[in-house]
Protein backbone atom coordinates (compact mmCIF):
# COMPACT_ATOMS: atom_id res chain seq x y z
CA UNK A 1 0.00 0.00 0.00
CA UNK A 2 2.86 2.30 0.63
CA UNK A 3 4.43 1.59 -2.53
CA UNK A 4 1.46 2.47 -4.03
CA UNK A 5 0.66 5.64 -2.61
CA UNK A 6 4.25 6.69 -3.28
CA UNK A 7 4.24 5.37 -6.92
CA UNK A 8 0.87 7.46 -6.99
CA UNK A 9 2.72 10.69 -5.75
CA UNK A 10 5.69 10.50 -8.12
CA UNK A 11 3.16 10.32 -11.02
CA UNK A 12 1.44 12.96 -10.30
CA UNK A 13 3.84 15.29 -9.56
CA UNK A 14 6.74 14.81 -12.13
CA UNK A 15 10.75 15.31 -11.61
CA UNK A 16 11.83 18.53 -11.47
CA UNK A 17 13.04 19.47 -14.74
CA UNK A 18 10.13 18.05 -16.53
CA UNK A 19 8.16 20.90 -15.09
CA UNK A 20 10.49 23.42 -15.61
CA UNK A 21 10.34 22.36 -19.39
CA UNK A 22 6.68 21.90 -19.35
CA UNK A 23 6.89 25.54 -18.37
CA UNK A 24 9.42 27.04 -20.90
CA UNK A 25 7.17 24.70 -24.10
CA UNK A 26 3.90 26.52 -25.89
CA UNK A 27 0.57 25.50 -24.46
CA UNK A 28 -0.66 24.79 -28.16
CA UNK A 29 0.40 22.13 -30.56
CA UNK A 30 0.73 25.46 -33.36
CA UNK A 31 3.58 26.83 -31.14
CA UNK A 32 4.88 23.58 -30.20
CA UNK A 33 5.20 22.63 -34.02
CA UNK A 34 6.70 25.73 -34.86
CA UNK A 35 9.31 25.69 -32.17
CA UNK A 36 10.47 22.05 -33.08
CA UNK A 37 10.49 22.70 -37.16
CA UNK A 38 12.06 25.98 -36.19
CA UNK A 39 14.97 24.51 -34.01
CA UNK A 40 15.94 21.40 -35.63
CA UNK A 41 15.51 23.44 -39.21
CA UNK A 42 18.17 25.89 -37.60
CA UNK A 43 20.09 23.52 -35.98
CA UNK A 44 20.27 21.59 -39.19
CA UNK A 45 21.44 24.72 -40.81
CA UNK A 46 23.93 25.49 -37.98
CA UNK A 47 25.54 22.06 -38.26
CA UNK A 48 25.73 21.99 -42.28
CA UNK A 49 27.74 25.58 -41.79
CA UNK A 50 29.94 24.31 -38.62
CA UNK A 51 31.02 21.67 -41.00
CA UNK A 52 31.54 24.32 -44.34
CA UNK A 53 33.22 26.64 -41.39
CA UNK A 54 35.41 23.79 -40.14
CA UNK A 55 36.52 22.60 -43.88
CA UNK A 56 37.81 26.15 -44.86
CA UNK A 57 39.85 26.40 -41.68
CA UNK A 58 41.39 23.29 -42.40
CA UNK A 59 42.04 24.38 -46.25
CA UNK A 60 43.40 28.09 -44.44
CA UNK A 61 47.35 27.34 -45.73
CA UNK A 62 46.20 26.17 -49.07
CA UNK A 63 45.50 29.31 -51.31
CA UNK A 64 48.74 31.21 -49.51
CA UNK A 65 51.16 28.02 -50.07
CA UNK A 66 49.77 27.72 -53.68
CA UNK A 67 50.70 31.50 -54.12
CA UNK A 68 53.73 31.47 -52.40
CA UNK A 69 54.69 28.55 -55.36
CA UNK A 70 53.55 30.78 -58.46
CA UNK A 71 56.00 33.87 -56.63
CA UNK A 72 58.55 31.19 -56.18
CA UNK A 73 58.24 30.07 -60.49
CA UNK A 74 58.19 33.70 -61.15
CA UNK A 75 61.40 34.49 -60.12
CA UNK A 76 62.76 31.24 -61.60
CA UNK A 77 61.51 32.35 -65.05
CA UNK A 78 62.75 36.41 -64.27
CA UNK A 79 65.97 34.96 -63.71
CA UNK A 80 66.18 32.85 -66.82
CA UNK A 81 65.01 35.29 -68.68
CA UNK A 82 67.74 37.46 -67.58
CA UNK A 83 70.88 35.06 -67.98
CA UNK A 84 70.36 34.43 -64.25
CA UNK A 85 71.28 38.02 -63.00
CA UNK A 86 69.83 37.97 -59.78
CA UNK A 87 69.53 42.14 -60.39
CA UNK A 88 66.42 41.12 -62.20
CA UNK A 89 64.82 40.39 -58.75
CA UNK A 90 64.55 43.66 -57.91
CA UNK A 91 61.40 43.83 -60.10
CA UNK A 92 59.95 41.07 -57.55
CA UNK A 93 60.93 42.74 -54.14
CA UNK A 94 57.79 44.64 -52.44
CA UNK A 95 56.09 44.34 -49.41
CA UNK A 96 55.38 40.82 -48.26
CA UNK A 97 58.16 39.31 -50.86
CA UNK A 98 61.95 39.27 -50.80
CA UNK A 99 63.99 37.44 -53.48
CA UNK A 100 67.75 36.88 -53.27
CA UNK A 101 70.52 34.61 -54.78
CA UNK A 102 72.96 32.84 -52.17
CA UNK A 103 75.99 31.10 -52.66
CA UNK A 104 74.86 28.04 -50.06
CA UNK A 105 71.32 26.23 -48.52
CA UNK A 106 70.30 28.06 -45.69
CA UNK A 107 69.43 25.94 -42.65
CA UNK A 108 65.26 25.37 -42.10
CA UNK A 109 63.74 27.37 -38.85
CA UNK A 110 62.45 24.75 -36.39
CA UNK A 111 59.22 23.61 -37.30
CA UNK A 112 56.50 24.01 -34.72
CA UNK A 113 54.32 20.90 -36.98
CA UNK A 114 56.22 19.23 -38.83
CA UNK A 115 53.72 17.38 -40.21
CA UNK A 116 51.64 20.31 -41.84
CA UNK A 117 55.16 21.78 -43.30
CA UNK A 118 55.48 18.68 -45.32
CA UNK A 119 52.72 18.94 -46.60
CA UNK A 120 52.82 22.68 -47.13
CA UNK A 121 56.32 21.63 -49.05
CA UNK A 122 54.76 18.81 -51.18
CA UNK A 123 51.98 21.34 -52.33
CA UNK A 124 54.43 23.97 -53.09
CA UNK A 125 56.50 21.56 -55.02
CA UNK A 126 53.10 20.00 -57.28
CA UNK A 127 52.27 23.68 -58.25
CA UNK A 128 55.97 24.04 -59.06
CA UNK A 129 56.57 20.95 -61.30
CA UNK A 130 53.11 22.16 -63.53
CA UNK A 131 54.70 25.02 -64.26
CA UNK A 132 58.61 24.72 -64.52
CA UNK A 133 58.70 20.39 -64.57
CA UNK A 134 62.57 20.47 -65.14
CA UNK A 135 63.20 22.30 -62.05
CA UNK A 136 64.55 20.50 -59.01
CA UNK A 137 62.13 20.25 -55.63
CA UNK A 138 61.72 22.94 -53.32
CA UNK A 139 62.66 23.13 -49.54
CA UNK A 140 60.82 24.74 -47.09
CA UNK A 141 62.28 26.90 -44.78
CA UNK A 142 59.92 28.66 -42.64
CA UNK A 143 56.08 28.17 -42.12
CA UNK A 144 54.98 30.01 -39.04
CA UNK A 145 51.91 32.13 -38.26
CA UNK A 146 52.62 35.85 -37.29
CA UNK A 147 50.57 38.86 -36.81
CA UNK A 148 50.49 42.53 -37.82
CA UNK A 149 53.53 43.55 -35.61
CA UNK A 150 55.52 40.05 -36.77
CA UNK A 151 54.96 38.12 -33.38
CA UNK A 152 54.93 34.24 -34.29
CA UNK A 153 51.34 33.20 -33.39
CA UNK A 154 50.64 29.38 -32.60
CA UNK A 155 48.46 27.20 -34.79
CA UNK A 156 45.26 27.37 -32.65
CA UNK A 157 45.08 31.11 -34.22
CA UNK A 158 43.49 29.24 -37.41
CA UNK A 159 40.22 29.27 -34.96
CA UNK A 160 40.54 32.85 -33.84
CA UNK A 161 38.67 35.53 -34.87
CA UNK A 162 42.13 37.94 -35.30
CA UNK A 163 43.66 38.68 -38.73
CA UNK A 164 47.19 37.08 -39.01
CA UNK A 165 49.31 36.34 -42.25
CA UNK A 166 51.27 33.12 -43.26
CA UNK A 167 55.27 33.82 -43.18
CA UNK A 168 57.12 31.56 -45.92
CA UNK A 169 60.40 30.83 -46.29
CA UNK A 170 61.18 28.57 -49.61
CA UNK A 171 64.80 27.73 -51.29
CA UNK A 172 65.17 26.03 -54.31
CA UNK A 173 68.48 25.32 -55.96
CA UNK A 174 68.99 26.87 -59.26
CA UNK A 175 72.94 25.37 -60.39
CA UNK A 176 75.86 24.02 -58.46
CA UNK A 177 76.40 26.52 -55.82
CA UNK A 178 73.55 29.07 -56.18
CA UNK A 179 70.41 28.49 -54.31
CA UNK A 180 67.30 31.71 -54.90
CA UNK A 181 65.60 32.00 -51.39
CA UNK A 182 62.17 33.59 -51.06
CA UNK A 183 60.82 35.17 -47.95
CA UNK A 184 56.93 35.66 -48.36
CA UNK A 185 54.12 37.13 -46.07
CA UNK A 186 50.59 36.24 -47.40
CA UNK A 187 47.03 36.38 -46.34
CA UNK A 188 45.14 33.69 -45.72
CA UNK A 189 41.65 34.77 -46.73
CA UNK A 190 39.13 36.25 -44.95
CA UNK A 191 41.46 36.88 -42.02
CA UNK A 192 42.67 39.43 -43.60
CA UNK A 193 40.39 41.33 -42.13
CA UNK A 194 38.94 41.13 -38.60
CA UNK A 195 37.18 37.77 -37.20
CA UNK A 196 34.34 39.62 -35.72
CA UNK A 197 33.91 41.45 -38.97
CA UNK A 198 33.42 38.48 -40.71
CA UNK A 199 31.16 36.83 -37.81
CA UNK A 200 29.05 39.77 -37.95
CA UNK A 201 29.03 40.06 -42.21
CA UNK A 202 27.69 35.94 -42.06
CA UNK A 203 25.42 36.25 -38.75
CA UNK A 204 23.63 39.15 -40.74
CA UNK A 205 23.59 37.87 -43.93
CA UNK A 206 23.35 34.08 -44.17
CA UNK A 207 22.19 33.49 -41.01
CA UNK A 208 19.55 35.96 -40.46
CA UNK A 209 18.43 35.53 -43.56
CA UNK A 210 18.29 31.81 -43.14
CA UNK A 211 16.72 32.46 -39.74
CA UNK A 212 13.59 34.68 -41.41
CA UNK A 213 13.20 32.25 -44.18
CA UNK A 214 12.83 29.48 -42.12
CA UNK A 215 10.46 30.81 -39.48
CA UNK A 216 8.01 31.95 -42.59
CA UNK A 217 8.10 28.98 -44.13
CA UNK A 218 7.63 26.85 -40.79
CA UNK A 219 4.54 29.36 -39.89
CA UNK A 220 3.08 29.03 -43.06
CA UNK A 221 3.40 25.19 -43.07
CA UNK A 222 2.27 24.74 -39.74
CA UNK A 223 -1.02 26.98 -40.05
CA UNK A 224 -1.97 25.04 -43.14
CA UNK A 225 -1.54 21.73 -40.88
CA UNK A 226 -2.75 22.96 -37.75
CA UNK A 227 -6.15 25.05 -39.53
CA UNK A 228 -8.19 21.70 -39.81
CA UNK A 229 -7.06 20.75 -36.46
CA UNK A 230 -8.61 23.69 -35.19
CA UNK A 231 -11.86 23.56 -36.82
CA UNK A 232 -12.19 19.86 -35.70
CA UNK A 233 -11.85 21.15 -32.21
CA UNK A 234 -14.32 23.87 -32.94
CA UNK A 235 -16.31 21.09 -34.31
CA UNK A 236 -16.17 19.01 -31.31
CA UNK A 237 -16.90 22.03 -29.12
CA UNK A 238 -20.00 22.26 -31.01
CA UNK A 239 -21.48 19.07 -30.60
CA UNK A 240 -20.46 18.93 -26.88
CA UNK A 241 -23.19 22.34 -26.66
CA UNK A 242 -25.88 20.99 -29.20
CA UNK A 243 -25.60 17.70 -30.83
CA UNK A 244 -28.64 18.71 -32.70
CA UNK A 245 -28.20 22.23 -33.81
CA UNK A 246 -24.15 21.90 -34.59
CA UNK A 247 -23.28 22.84 -37.81
CA UNK A 248 -21.65 20.03 -39.96
CA UNK A 249 -17.96 19.89 -40.53
CA UNK A 250 -17.05 21.29 -44.01
CA UNK A 251 -15.32 17.72 -45.72
CA UNK A 252 -12.21 19.80 -47.51
CA UNK A 253 -8.57 19.65 -47.07
CA UNK A 254 -5.96 16.92 -47.28
CA UNK A 255 -7.73 13.54 -47.29
CA UNK A 256 -7.09 12.62 -43.70
CA UNK A 257 -8.60 15.66 -42.91
CA UNK A 258 -11.57 14.41 -45.15
CA UNK A 259 -12.07 11.34 -43.62
CA UNK A 260 -12.12 12.80 -40.32
CA UNK A 261 -14.57 15.40 -40.63
CA UNK A 262 -16.55 13.00 -42.69
CA UNK A 263 -16.39 10.37 -39.31
CA UNK A 264 -17.33 13.11 -37.11
CA UNK A 265 -20.29 14.13 -39.04
CA UNK A 266 -21.47 10.53 -39.30
CA UNK A 267 -21.14 10.30 -35.50
CA UNK A 268 -22.66 13.68 -35.32
CA UNK A 269 -25.93 12.20 -37.68
CA UNK A 270 -25.65 8.55 -35.72
CA UNK A 271 -25.61 10.58 -31.99
CA UNK A 272 -28.46 12.75 -32.92
CA UNK A 273 -30.72 9.66 -34.66
CA UNK A 274 -30.09 8.18 -31.26
CA UNK A 275 -31.35 11.00 -28.96
CA UNK A 276 -34.35 11.14 -31.44
CA UNK A 277 -35.03 8.22 -31.09
CA UNK A 278 -34.63 7.68 -27.35
CA UNK A 279 -37.35 10.56 -27.21
CA UNK A 280 -39.29 8.46 -28.88
CA UNK A 281 -38.76 4.97 -26.95
CA UNK A 282 -39.65 6.97 -23.89
CA UNK A 283 -42.73 8.85 -25.47
CA UNK A 284 -44.27 5.73 -26.88
CA UNK A 285 -43.10 3.40 -23.96
CA UNK A 286 -44.73 6.13 -21.26
CA UNK A 287 -48.12 5.63 -23.84
CA UNK A 288 -48.25 2.43 -24.40
CA UNK A 289 -47.74 1.52 -20.26
CA UNK A 290 -50.13 4.28 -19.33
CA UNK A 291 -53.20 2.45 -20.60
CA UNK A 292 -52.66 -0.68 -18.84
CA UNK A 293 -51.59 0.63 -15.82
CA UNK A 294 -54.48 2.86 -15.97
CA UNK A 295 -57.00 -0.26 -16.60
CA UNK A 296 -55.46 -2.01 -13.59
CA UNK A 297 -55.65 0.55 -11.07
CA UNK A 298 -59.52 0.95 -12.29
CA UNK A 299 -60.13 -3.11 -11.75
CA UNK A 300 -58.07 -2.55 -8.28
CA UNK A 301 -61.09 -0.07 -7.58
CA UNK A 302 -63.75 -1.76 -8.71
CA UNK A 303 -62.26 -5.50 -7.62
CA UNK A 304 -65.13 -7.64 -5.19
CA UNK A 305 -64.76 -11.23 -4.59
CA UNK A 306 -67.38 -11.95 -7.11
CA UNK A 307 -65.29 -10.45 -9.98
CA UNK A 308 -62.02 -11.63 -8.30
CA UNK A 309 -61.27 -14.49 -10.91
CA UNK A 310 -61.76 -12.49 -13.85
CA UNK A 311 -59.34 -9.49 -12.44
CA UNK A 312 -56.94 -11.85 -11.86
CA UNK A 313 -57.17 -13.23 -15.61
CA UNK A 314 -57.52 -9.37 -17.22
CA UNK A 315 -54.88 -8.06 -14.42
CA UNK A 316 -52.97 -10.74 -16.09
CA UNK A 317 -53.82 -10.28 -19.40
CA UNK A 318 -52.42 -5.96 -19.29
CA UNK A 319 -49.02 -7.29 -17.37
CA UNK A 320 -48.38 -9.42 -20.54
CA UNK A 321 -48.90 -6.62 -22.35
CA UNK A 322 -46.20 -4.78 -20.48
CA UNK A 323 -44.16 -7.51 -20.56
CA UNK A 324 -44.51 -7.95 -24.64
CA UNK A 325 -43.61 -4.29 -24.96
CA UNK A 326 -40.37 -4.64 -22.66
CA UNK A 327 -39.14 -7.79 -24.47
CA UNK A 328 -39.66 -5.86 -28.06
CA UNK A 329 -37.88 -2.77 -27.01
CA UNK A 330 -34.70 -4.82 -25.53
CA UNK A 331 -34.81 -7.17 -28.62
CA UNK A 332 -34.96 -4.14 -30.75
CA UNK A 333 -31.75 -2.48 -28.96
CA UNK A 334 -30.03 -5.82 -28.71
CA UNK A 335 -30.65 -5.78 -32.75
CA UNK A 336 -29.30 -2.30 -33.14
CA UNK A 337 -26.20 -3.43 -31.49
CA UNK A 338 -25.17 -5.86 -33.42
CA UNK A 339 -23.74 -8.13 -31.23
CA UNK A 340 -23.12 -12.06 -31.58
CA UNK A 341 -21.04 -14.15 -33.01
CA UNK A 342 -20.86 -14.98 -36.51
CA UNK A 343 -21.30 -18.47 -38.41
CA UNK A 344 -22.07 -20.03 -41.25
CA UNK A 345 -25.68 -20.48 -41.69
CA UNK A 346 -27.61 -22.40 -44.31
CA UNK A 347 -30.50 -20.38 -45.11
CA UNK A 348 -32.85 -22.59 -46.95
CA UNK A 349 -32.60 -25.37 -43.67
CA UNK A 350 -33.93 -22.59 -41.90
CA UNK A 351 -36.56 -20.77 -43.17
CA UNK A 352 -37.77 -24.77 -43.93
CA UNK A 353 -37.24 -25.33 -40.15
CA UNK A 354 -39.24 -22.43 -38.66
CA UNK A 355 -42.28 -22.76 -41.62
CA UNK A 356 -42.37 -26.74 -40.45
CA UNK A 357 -42.94 -25.49 -36.71
CA UNK A 358 -45.53 -23.07 -38.17
CA UNK A 359 -47.40 -25.85 -39.88
CA UNK A 360 -47.47 -27.84 -37.06
CA UNK A 361 -49.19 -26.36 -35.13
CA UNK A 362 -51.73 -25.61 -38.18
CA UNK A 363 -50.72 -21.85 -39.16
CA UNK A 364 -51.44 -21.66 -43.16
CA UNK A 365 -47.43 -20.98 -43.74
CA UNK A 366 -46.00 -21.75 -47.44
CA UNK A 367 -42.87 -21.90 -48.74
CA UNK A 368 -41.03 -21.59 -52.28
CA UNK A 369 -37.80 -21.37 -53.65
CA UNK A 370 -34.29 -21.99 -52.39
CA UNK A 371 -31.41 -20.13 -51.11
CA UNK A 372 -27.66 -23.12 -51.82
CA UNK A 373 -25.52 -20.95 -50.83
CA UNK A 374 -24.39 -20.53 -46.69
CA UNK A 375 -24.11 -16.84 -45.40
CA UNK A 376 -22.45 -15.79 -42.57
CA UNK A 377 -24.49 -14.34 -39.72
CA UNK A 378 -26.19 -14.66 -36.41
CA UNK A 379 -28.45 -17.71 -36.69
CA UNK A 380 -30.74 -16.47 -33.71
CA UNK A 381 -31.41 -12.67 -34.66
CA UNK A 382 -32.13 -14.51 -38.49
CA UNK A 383 -35.18 -16.59 -36.61
CA UNK A 384 -36.20 -13.72 -34.61
CA UNK A 385 -36.33 -11.67 -38.40
CA UNK A 386 -37.96 -14.15 -39.93
CA UNK A 387 -40.41 -15.10 -36.99
CA UNK A 388 -41.28 -11.23 -37.10
CA UNK A 389 -42.12 -11.16 -40.86
CA UNK A 390 -44.21 -14.34 -40.52
CA UNK A 391 -46.40 -13.32 -37.54
CA UNK A 392 -46.78 -9.67 -39.34
CA UNK A 393 -48.55 -11.83 -42.16
CA UNK A 394 -50.48 -13.89 -39.97
CA UNK A 395 -51.80 -11.12 -38.37
CA UNK A 396 -53.01 -9.24 -41.14
CA UNK A 397 -53.74 -11.51 -43.71
CA UNK A 398 -54.32 -15.49 -41.92
CA UNK A 399 -51.74 -17.04 -43.88
CA UNK A 400 -48.00 -16.62 -45.16
CA UNK A 401 -45.53 -17.51 -48.05
CA UNK A 402 -42.13 -17.45 -47.68
CA UNK A 403 -40.27 -17.01 -50.58
CA UNK A 404 -36.14 -18.09 -50.89
CA UNK A 405 -34.30 -16.77 -53.56
CA UNK A 406 -30.44 -15.02 -54.24
CA UNK A 407 -27.95 -13.18 -56.82
CA UNK A 408 -24.19 -12.95 -56.87
CA UNK A 409 -24.25 -11.00 -53.77
CA UNK A 410 -27.74 -11.00 -51.81
CA UNK A 411 -29.75 -13.86 -50.25
CA UNK A 412 -33.68 -12.75 -49.99
CA UNK A 413 -36.15 -14.02 -47.45
CA UNK A 414 -39.32 -12.53 -48.45
CA UNK A 415 -42.81 -13.45 -46.80
CA UNK A 416 -45.88 -12.68 -49.23
CA UNK A 417 -49.23 -11.78 -48.14
CA UNK A 418 -52.88 -11.31 -49.85
CA UNK A 419 -53.70 -8.71 -46.47
CA UNK A 420 -54.60 -4.90 -46.94
CA UNK A 421 -51.37 -4.27 -47.39
CA UNK A 422 -49.29 -0.56 -46.37
CA UNK A 423 -50.66 2.50 -47.88
CA UNK A 424 -47.91 3.70 -49.98
CA UNK A 425 -46.65 6.86 -48.44
CA UNK A 426 -46.38 5.42 -45.10
CA UNK A 427 -43.68 2.10 -46.37
CA UNK A 428 -40.75 3.60 -45.19
CA UNK A 429 -41.73 5.06 -42.43
CA UNK A 430 -42.83 1.31 -41.00
CA UNK A 431 -39.32 0.92 -40.33
CA UNK A 432 -39.31 3.13 -37.47
CA UNK A 433 -39.71 1.88 -34.00
CA UNK A 434 -43.75 2.61 -32.92
CA UNK A 435 -44.95 2.98 -36.23
CA UNK A 436 -48.04 1.06 -36.52
CA UNK A 437 -50.53 0.53 -39.63
CA UNK A 438 -53.22 0.45 -36.98
CA UNK A 439 -53.80 4.40 -35.73
CA UNK A 440 -55.62 2.67 -32.92
CA UNK A 441 -52.60 1.97 -30.74
CA UNK A 442 -54.74 -1.53 -30.48
CA UNK A 443 -52.07 -3.94 -29.31
CA UNK A 444 -54.69 -7.02 -30.50
CA UNK A 445 -54.28 -5.58 -34.14
CA UNK A 446 -51.17 -3.54 -34.02
CA UNK A 447 -48.73 -4.97 -31.60
CA UNK A 448 -46.64 -2.49 -30.22
CA UNK A 449 -44.94 -1.23 -33.80
CA UNK A 450 -41.41 -2.37 -33.41
CA UNK A 451 -41.34 -5.95 -34.97
CA UNK A 452 -40.73 -4.42 -38.51
CA UNK A 453 -37.98 -2.15 -36.98
CA UNK A 454 -36.32 -4.92 -34.80
CA UNK A 455 -36.46 -6.89 -38.73
CA UNK A 456 -34.34 -3.75 -40.43
CA UNK A 457 -31.97 -3.32 -37.42
CA UNK A 458 -31.16 -7.51 -38.16
CA UNK A 459 -30.92 -6.89 -41.54
CA UNK A 460 -28.37 -3.92 -41.29
CA UNK A 461 -26.39 -5.85 -38.57
CA UNK A 462 -25.99 -8.72 -41.92
CA UNK A 463 -24.89 -5.86 -44.32
CA UNK A 464 -28.38 -5.51 -46.23
CA UNK A 465 -31.88 -4.09 -45.55
CA UNK A 466 -35.80 -4.71 -44.91
CA UNK A 467 -37.57 -3.98 -48.77
CA UNK A 468 -41.19 -3.23 -48.24
CA UNK A 469 -43.24 -3.42 -51.20
CA UNK A 470 -47.59 -3.76 -51.93
CA UNK A 471 -48.51 -6.81 -54.33
CA UNK A 472 -51.15 -6.75 -57.11
CA UNK A 473 -54.02 -6.92 -56.58
CA UNK A 474 -53.27 -6.96 -52.90
CA UNK A 475 -50.83 -8.01 -49.73
CA UNK A 476 -47.62 -6.84 -49.00
CA UNK A 477 -44.13 -8.34 -49.71
CA UNK A 478 -41.33 -8.04 -46.77
CA UNK A 479 -38.20 -8.86 -48.24
CA UNK A 480 -34.94 -9.21 -45.74
CA UNK A 481 -31.89 -8.81 -47.90
CA UNK A 482 -28.64 -10.74 -46.31
CA UNK A 483 -25.18 -9.55 -47.67
CA UNK A 484 -23.50 -12.80 -49.00
CA UNK A 485 -19.48 -13.16 -47.92
CA UNK A 486 -19.10 -11.20 -44.76
CA UNK A 487 -16.58 -12.36 -42.36
CA UNK A 488 -16.78 -9.54 -39.40
CA UNK A 489 -19.72 -7.81 -38.03
CA UNK A 490 -20.69 -4.24 -39.13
Amino acid sequence: MAESKRTETVAAHPSGWRARLARWLPDTLFGRLVLVLAVGMLATQFLTSSIWLDLRHTQTLETPTRVAAERLADAIQVLAHNHQDPQALAYLTGPGLQTRVVDQAQAPYPAEDPALQQEAQALVNRVLHVRLPQVADVQLLRLRLVDAQGHALPRSSYFGLNPFTVDYGLQIELTAGRWLVLDTQLSPGWHAQSGWEVLADVLLRVYLLRILVVVLLVLLAVRWVVTPLLRMAQAAQALERDVVAAPRMPESGPREVRQAAHAINRMQQRIAANLQERTQFLAAVSHDLRTPITRMRLRLELLDSAELERSKRKLRGDLSCMEGLIDSTLALILAREHQGPLQQIDLDALARSICQDRQEVGQAVDIQGHIHEPVMGQPVSLRRALDNLIDNALRYAGSACVVLAEDATDAYLCVEDKGPGIPAAHLERMRQPFERGDASRNQDTGGHGLGLSIVDAIAQAHGGALLLRNRQPQGLSACLRIRKNRHSPL
